[in-house]
Protein backbone atom coordinates (compact mmCIF):
# COMPACT_ATOMS: atom_id res chain seq x y z
CA UNK A 1 0.00 0.00 0.00
CA UNK A 2 1.62 3.55 -0.95
CA UNK A 3 1.01 5.92 1.41
CA UNK A 4 -0.05 9.50 -0.34
CA UNK A 5 1.26 12.21 1.18
CA UNK A 6 -1.41 14.84 3.10
CA UNK A 7 -1.85 18.46 2.59
CA UNK A 8 -1.96 18.89 6.52
CA UNK A 9 1.67 19.30 8.04
CA UNK A 10 0.88 17.93 11.36
CA UNK A 11 0.08 14.89 9.78
CA UNK A 12 2.09 14.23 6.54
CA UNK A 13 4.49 11.52 6.00
CA UNK A 14 7.33 12.83 4.81
CA UNK A 15 8.23 10.95 1.36
CA UNK A 16 6.23 9.49 -1.17
CA UNK A 17 6.69 5.48 -2.07
CA UNK A 18 7.62 4.85 1.60
CA UNK A 19 5.42 2.13 3.63
CA UNK A 20 4.04 3.72 6.41
CA UNK A 21 4.67 2.59 9.67
CA UNK A 22 2.62 3.34 13.13
CA UNK A 23 5.31 4.37 15.38
CA UNK A 24 7.02 6.62 12.77
CA UNK A 25 6.72 10.18 12.60
CA UNK A 26 7.92 10.84 9.55
CA UNK A 27 10.13 9.65 7.01
CA UNK A 28 11.97 11.21 4.18
CA UNK A 29 13.16 11.09 0.67
CA UNK A 30 15.71 12.36 -0.77
CA UNK A 31 15.01 13.83 -4.76
CA UNK A 32 17.80 14.84 -7.31
CA UNK A 33 17.70 18.73 -7.29
CA UNK A 34 16.31 20.19 -10.57
CA UNK A 35 17.48 24.03 -9.98
CA UNK A 36 20.62 23.66 -8.11
CA UNK A 37 22.96 24.71 -10.91
CA UNK A 38 20.45 27.78 -11.43
CA UNK A 39 20.61 28.19 -7.30
CA UNK A 40 24.13 27.66 -6.71
CA UNK A 41 25.33 30.75 -8.89
CA UNK A 42 23.31 32.78 -6.97
CA UNK A 43 24.72 31.63 -3.79
CA UNK A 44 28.49 31.53 -4.43
CA UNK A 45 27.49 35.35 -5.32
CA UNK A 46 26.17 35.65 -1.94
CA UNK A 47 28.41 33.89 0.30
CA UNK A 48 31.15 35.94 -1.29
CA UNK A 49 29.50 39.18 -0.47
CA UNK A 50 28.88 37.87 3.34
CA UNK A 51 32.25 36.44 3.26
CA UNK A 52 33.96 40.30 2.54
CA UNK A 53 31.14 41.68 5.07
CA UNK A 54 32.67 39.14 7.41
CA UNK A 55 36.05 40.31 6.93
CA UNK A 56 35.62 43.91 7.32
CA UNK A 57 33.33 42.90 10.92
CA UNK A 58 35.87 40.65 12.24
CA UNK A 59 38.71 43.28 11.26
CA UNK A 60 37.16 46.02 13.23
CA UNK A 61 36.64 43.78 15.75
CA UNK A 62 40.24 42.86 15.97
CA UNK A 63 41.14 46.59 15.92
CA UNK A 64 38.86 47.26 18.93
CA UNK A 65 40.44 44.31 20.85
CA UNK A 66 43.50 45.40 20.44
CA UNK A 67 43.01 49.15 21.04
CA UNK A 68 41.88 48.21 24.31
CA UNK A 69 44.67 45.88 25.31
CA UNK A 70 47.37 48.32 24.26
CA UNK A 71 48.93 45.06 22.35
CA UNK A 72 51.75 48.00 21.35
CA UNK A 73 52.82 48.03 25.08
CA UNK A 74 52.03 51.99 26.00
CA UNK A 75 49.53 52.98 28.96
CA UNK A 76 45.94 53.88 28.24
CA UNK A 77 46.96 57.78 27.65
CA UNK A 78 49.36 57.38 24.94
CA UNK A 79 46.34 55.20 23.10
CA UNK A 80 43.80 58.04 23.58
CA UNK A 81 46.29 60.41 22.30
CA UNK A 82 46.55 59.05 19.34
CA UNK A 83 44.50 60.71 16.94
CA UNK A 84 44.50 57.38 14.71
CA UNK A 85 43.79 54.85 17.15
CA UNK A 86 40.80 57.20 18.08
CA UNK A 87 39.69 57.61 14.76
CA UNK A 88 39.62 53.35 14.81
CA UNK A 89 37.95 53.82 17.82
CA UNK A 90 35.38 56.24 16.87
CA UNK A 91 34.26 53.92 14.02
CA UNK A 92 34.38 50.50 16.05
CA UNK A 93 31.67 52.10 17.89
CA UNK A 94 29.66 52.63 15.08
CA UNK A 95 29.52 49.23 13.80
CA UNK A 96 29.01 47.80 17.37
CA UNK A 97 25.20 47.24 16.43
CA UNK A 98 25.99 45.83 13.40
CA UNK A 99 28.21 43.33 14.81
CA UNK A 100 25.47 42.09 17.16
CA UNK A 101 22.59 41.87 14.63
CA UNK A 102 24.90 39.89 12.17
CA UNK A 103 26.27 37.33 14.56
CA UNK A 104 24.23 34.84 14.11
CA UNK A 105 24.39 35.27 10.40
CA UNK A 106 28.56 35.69 9.78
CA UNK A 107 28.74 32.34 12.14
CA UNK A 108 26.09 30.50 9.49
CA UNK A 109 28.21 31.67 6.62
CA UNK A 110 31.53 30.90 7.78
CA UNK A 111 29.92 27.31 8.47
CA UNK A 112 28.72 27.10 5.30
CA UNK A 113 31.68 28.11 3.66
CA UNK A 114 33.20 24.86 5.42
CA UNK A 115 31.43 22.89 3.17
CA UNK A 116 28.41 21.77 5.60
CA UNK A 117 26.18 23.66 7.65
CA UNK A 118 25.81 22.41 11.54
CA UNK A 119 22.50 22.53 13.40
CA UNK A 120 22.44 21.60 16.93
CA UNK A 121 20.94 21.98 20.80
CA UNK A 122 23.98 21.68 23.08
CA UNK A 123 24.40 23.16 26.91
CA UNK A 124 24.19 27.13 26.69
CA UNK A 125 27.27 27.49 28.74
CA UNK A 126 29.44 25.69 25.81
CA UNK A 127 27.83 28.22 22.84
CA UNK A 128 31.08 30.29 22.66
CA UNK A 129 33.63 27.69 22.83
CA UNK A 130 31.19 25.50 20.13
CA UNK A 131 30.48 27.97 17.97
CA UNK A 132 34.19 28.99 17.35
CA UNK A 133 35.37 25.31 17.23
CA UNK A 134 32.87 25.18 14.19
CA UNK A 135 34.16 27.78 12.59
CA UNK A 136 37.52 26.46 13.13
CA UNK A 137 39.15 29.65 15.01
CA UNK A 138 40.48 30.05 18.64
CA UNK A 139 38.67 30.68 21.85
CA UNK A 140 39.45 34.08 23.34
CA UNK A 141 41.12 33.84 26.80
CA UNK A 142 39.05 36.73 27.83
CA UNK A 143 35.48 34.40 27.83
CA UNK A 144 36.84 31.88 29.99
CA UNK A 145 36.95 33.56 33.60
CA UNK A 146 32.94 34.87 33.20
CA UNK A 147 31.47 31.69 31.19
CA UNK A 148 32.00 29.46 34.43
CA UNK A 149 31.20 28.99 38.06
CA UNK A 150 33.66 27.80 39.67
CA UNK A 151 31.59 25.87 41.81
CA UNK A 152 31.25 23.07 38.65
CA UNK A 153 33.96 21.04 39.17
CA UNK A 154 34.03 18.19 36.92
CA UNK A 155 32.29 20.04 33.43
CA UNK A 156 33.44 23.15 34.38
CA UNK A 157 36.82 22.20 35.27
CA UNK A 158 37.39 19.67 32.23
CA UNK A 159 36.02 22.50 29.72
CA UNK A 160 38.39 25.27 31.01
CA UNK A 161 41.24 23.01 30.08
CA UNK A 162 39.78 22.40 26.39
CA UNK A 163 39.84 26.31 26.06
CA UNK A 164 43.78 25.89 26.56
CA UNK A 165 44.11 23.19 24.22
CA UNK A 166 40.73 22.45 22.58
CA UNK A 167 42.38 20.17 19.97
CA UNK A 168 45.01 18.72 17.62
CA UNK A 169 45.73 19.80 13.35
CA UNK A 170 47.88 17.62 10.97
CA UNK A 171 51.52 17.99 11.35
CA UNK A 172 53.08 20.70 9.52
CA UNK A 173 53.72 20.41 5.50
CA UNK A 174 56.70 21.70 4.55
CA UNK A 175 57.76 23.87 7.57
CA UNK A 176 54.54 25.56 7.19
CA UNK A 177 51.46 25.93 8.96
CA UNK A 178 48.47 24.67 7.26
CA UNK A 179 45.75 27.85 6.92
CA UNK A 180 42.84 25.72 4.95
CA UNK A 181 39.78 24.61 7.51
CA UNK A 182 38.52 21.80 5.98
CA UNK A 183 34.89 20.54 6.30
CA UNK A 184 33.58 18.94 9.20
CA UNK A 185 32.84 15.61 8.59
CA UNK A 186 31.07 14.37 12.39
CA UNK A 187 30.12 15.81 15.74
CA UNK A 188 29.47 12.96 17.95
CA UNK A 189 28.31 13.64 21.71
CA UNK A 190 27.27 12.21 24.93
CA UNK A 191 25.39 15.03 25.89
CA UNK A 192 28.42 16.17 28.18
CA UNK A 193 31.06 16.67 25.52
CA UNK A 194 31.29 16.90 22.01
CA UNK A 195 33.89 16.37 19.44
CA UNK A 196 34.18 18.56 16.19
CA UNK A 197 36.13 16.42 13.74
CA UNK A 198 37.60 17.30 10.74
CA UNK A 199 38.20 15.78 7.13
CA UNK A 200 41.54 16.15 7.84
CA UNK A 201 41.76 14.50 11.17
CA UNK A 202 42.05 17.78 12.97
CA UNK A 203 39.65 18.38 15.77
CA UNK A 204 38.30 19.95 18.43
CA UNK A 205 36.73 18.92 21.79
CA UNK A 206 33.95 21.20 23.92
CA UNK A 207 32.72 19.94 26.82
CA UNK A 208 33.42 16.43 29.18
CA UNK A 209 34.70 13.40 27.72
CA UNK A 210 35.90 10.36 29.19
CA UNK A 211 39.34 10.24 31.05
CA UNK A 212 40.80 7.76 28.75
CA UNK A 213 39.74 9.12 25.37
CA UNK A 214 40.81 12.32 26.11
CA UNK A 215 44.44 10.99 26.66
CA UNK A 216 44.46 8.93 23.61
CA UNK A 217 43.18 11.82 21.49
CA UNK A 218 45.85 14.10 22.82
CA UNK A 219 48.97 11.91 22.54
CA UNK A 220 51.49 14.46 21.07
CA UNK A 221 52.91 11.90 18.61
CA UNK A 222 49.69 9.76 18.04
CA UNK A 223 47.80 9.77 14.89
CA UNK A 224 44.80 11.69 14.29
CA UNK A 225 41.21 10.32 14.10
CA UNK A 226 39.16 9.98 11.08
CA UNK A 227 36.18 8.18 12.79
CA UNK A 228 34.75 8.59 16.63
CA UNK A 229 31.66 7.91 17.96
CA UNK A 230 30.27 8.60 21.66
CA UNK A 231 27.18 7.45 23.92
CA UNK A 232 26.46 7.21 27.35
CA UNK A 233 28.20 5.52 30.27
CA UNK A 234 31.28 6.10 29.35
CA UNK A 235 31.19 4.33 25.67
CA UNK A 236 33.48 5.66 23.15
CA UNK A 237 34.83 3.81 19.96
CA UNK A 238 37.82 6.10 18.05
CA UNK A 239 39.46 4.65 14.37
CA UNK A 240 42.81 6.17 13.59
CA UNK A 241 44.34 7.18 10.38
CA UNK A 242 47.25 4.54 11.07
CA UNK A 243 44.47 1.80 11.54
CA UNK A 244 44.57 1.37 15.10
CA UNK A 245 41.27 1.33 17.49
CA UNK A 246 40.32 3.16 20.55
CA UNK A 247 37.08 1.78 22.31
CA UNK A 248 35.20 1.09 25.20
CA UNK A 249 31.67 -0.97 25.51
CA UNK A 250 30.04 -4.16 25.85
CA UNK A 251 31.99 -7.44 24.83
CA UNK A 252 29.30 -7.96 22.05
CA UNK A 253 30.27 -5.18 19.88
CA UNK A 254 33.80 -6.03 20.81
CA UNK A 255 33.19 -8.78 19.21
CA UNK A 256 32.22 -7.28 15.94
CA UNK A 257 34.93 -5.24 15.84
CA UNK A 258 37.63 -7.99 15.99
CA UNK A 259 36.16 -9.63 13.51
CA UNK A 260 35.40 -6.65 11.18
CA UNK A 261 39.51 -6.59 11.44
CA UNK A 262 39.83 -10.03 10.72
CA UNK A 263 37.73 -9.79 7.37
CA UNK A 264 39.40 -6.39 6.34
CA UNK A 265 36.35 -4.78 6.63
CA UNK A 266 35.38 -1.33 7.26
CA UNK A 267 32.81 0.69 9.99
CA UNK A 268 30.52 3.23 8.40
CA UNK A 269 29.20 4.29 11.67
CA UNK A 270 28.71 3.28 15.19
CA UNK A 271 25.43 4.10 17.35
CA UNK A 272 25.15 3.45 20.97
CA UNK A 273 21.49 3.11 22.31
CA UNK A 274 19.90 3.62 26.21
CA UNK A 275 22.01 0.48 27.76
CA UNK A 276 25.55 -0.20 27.95
CA UNK A 277 24.67 -3.45 25.19
CA UNK A 278 22.56 -1.91 22.95
CA UNK A 279 24.36 -0.98 19.78
CA UNK A 280 23.97 -0.44 15.97
CA UNK A 281 26.95 -0.97 13.86
CA UNK A 282 27.20 0.06 9.93
CA UNK A 283 30.10 -1.21 7.44
CA UNK A 284 31.18 0.15 4.58
CA UNK A 285 29.43 -2.35 2.11
CA UNK A 286 25.59 -0.92 3.85
CA UNK A 287 25.36 -4.23 5.58
CA UNK A 288 24.71 -3.64 9.05
CA UNK A 289 24.77 -5.27 12.89
CA UNK A 290 22.86 -4.53 15.64
CA UNK A 291 22.37 -5.43 19.18
CA UNK A 292 20.10 -5.67 22.47
CA UNK A 293 16.63 -3.55 22.11
CA UNK A 294 15.74 -1.18 19.42
CA UNK A 295 13.64 1.44 19.44
CA UNK A 296 10.32 -0.21 18.18
CA UNK A 297 9.95 2.10 15.18
CA UNK A 298 13.24 1.19 13.84
CA UNK A 299 12.81 -2.34 14.79
CA UNK A 300 9.63 -2.67 12.62
CA UNK A 301 12.10 -0.77 9.87
CA UNK A 302 14.16 -2.87 9.64
CA UNK A 303 12.26 -5.70 9.72
CA UNK A 304 10.38 -4.76 7.12
CA UNK A 305 12.84 -3.80 4.83
CA UNK A 306 13.91 -7.17 4.96
CA UNK A 307 17.80 -6.72 6.23
CA UNK A 308 18.57 -4.99 3.02
CA UNK A 309 22.22 -3.85 2.34
CA UNK A 310 21.85 0.05 1.55
CA UNK A 311 22.97 2.07 4.90
CA UNK A 312 24.77 4.80 4.97
CA UNK A 313 24.33 5.28 9.04
CA UNK A 314 22.22 4.85 12.24
CA UNK A 315 21.97 7.39 14.85
CA UNK A 316 20.76 6.17 17.93
CA UNK A 317 19.47 8.27 21.57
CA UNK A 318 19.12 7.75 24.63
CA UNK A 319 15.31 8.45 24.82
CA UNK A 320 14.62 5.73 21.75
CA UNK A 321 15.21 8.61 19.32
CA UNK A 322 16.90 7.31 15.90
CA UNK A 323 17.53 8.21 12.45
CA UNK A 324 18.24 6.37 9.52
CA UNK A 325 20.41 6.98 6.05
CA UNK A 326 20.33 4.93 3.19
CA UNK A 327 22.10 4.95 -0.20
CA UNK A 328 19.30 5.62 -2.37
CA UNK A 329 18.99 8.60 -0.24
CA UNK A 330 15.80 8.40 1.77
CA UNK A 331 16.18 9.09 5.57
CA UNK A 332 13.63 7.80 8.17
CA UNK A 333 13.19 9.18 12.01
CA UNK A 334 11.32 9.33 15.11
CA UNK A 335 11.46 9.57 18.71
CA UNK A 336 13.38 12.84 18.24
CA UNK A 337 12.51 16.29 20.07
CA UNK A 338 10.07 18.42 18.60
CA UNK A 339 12.89 21.17 17.91
CA UNK A 340 14.94 18.27 16.07
CA UNK A 341 12.07 16.90 14.16
CA UNK A 342 11.07 20.51 13.04
CA UNK A 343 15.22 20.83 12.05
CA UNK A 344 14.89 17.66 10.18
CA UNK A 345 11.90 18.12 8.19
CA UNK A 346 13.20 21.51 7.34
CA UNK A 347 16.58 20.44 5.98
CA UNK A 348 15.17 17.43 3.84
CA UNK A 349 11.71 19.64 2.69
CA UNK A 350 13.04 20.54 -0.76
CA UNK A 351 15.29 17.80 -1.60
CA UNK A 352 18.06 20.21 -2.08
CA UNK A 353 19.84 18.80 0.92
CA UNK A 354 21.80 15.78 2.09
CA UNK A 355 22.01 14.97 5.18
CA UNK A 356 25.96 14.00 6.11
CA UNK A 357 25.67 12.93 10.44
CA UNK A 358 23.44 13.20 13.02
CA UNK A 359 23.94 12.12 16.36
CA UNK A 360 21.67 12.25 19.68
CA UNK A 361 22.42 12.83 23.08
CA UNK A 362 20.45 13.01 26.75
CA UNK A 363 18.75 15.73 27.35
CA UNK A 364 17.51 16.69 23.57
CA UNK A 365 20.95 17.56 22.70
CA UNK A 366 21.66 16.66 18.92
CA UNK A 367 23.83 17.57 15.98
CA UNK A 368 22.92 17.99 12.47
CA UNK A 369 25.42 18.42 9.39
CA UNK A 370 24.23 18.95 6.09
CA UNK A 371 25.13 19.96 2.76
Amino acid sequence: MIQSLPSNRANRWAALGVRAFPQARRTKLRRPSRTRSRLLTWGLAILMAEAQRLERMMSAMHEKERLEGGDDGGDDESVQDNPTDQSASSEESEDDSSVDTLDSEAEKVARIMQGCEVQYSFPHQFHNVLEAALMGKDVEDEDSDSSYDSDEDSVSYVSKQMRRQRGRSPPKMGGHRQEEIYPIVAVPTNGEGCVVLRESGAFDVVGKIPTVLQKKLFRPNGPLPDQIALGTLGRYYVHFTDGSICFYGPPSLNKVLKKARRNEGSIASIAFGPELDDWFVVFSDGSWEANGELPSGLDELMENREGRADLLWVALGVNDEWCVGARNGRVWWDGVSEEADDALADILADGENELKWVDFGPEETYFLLHK
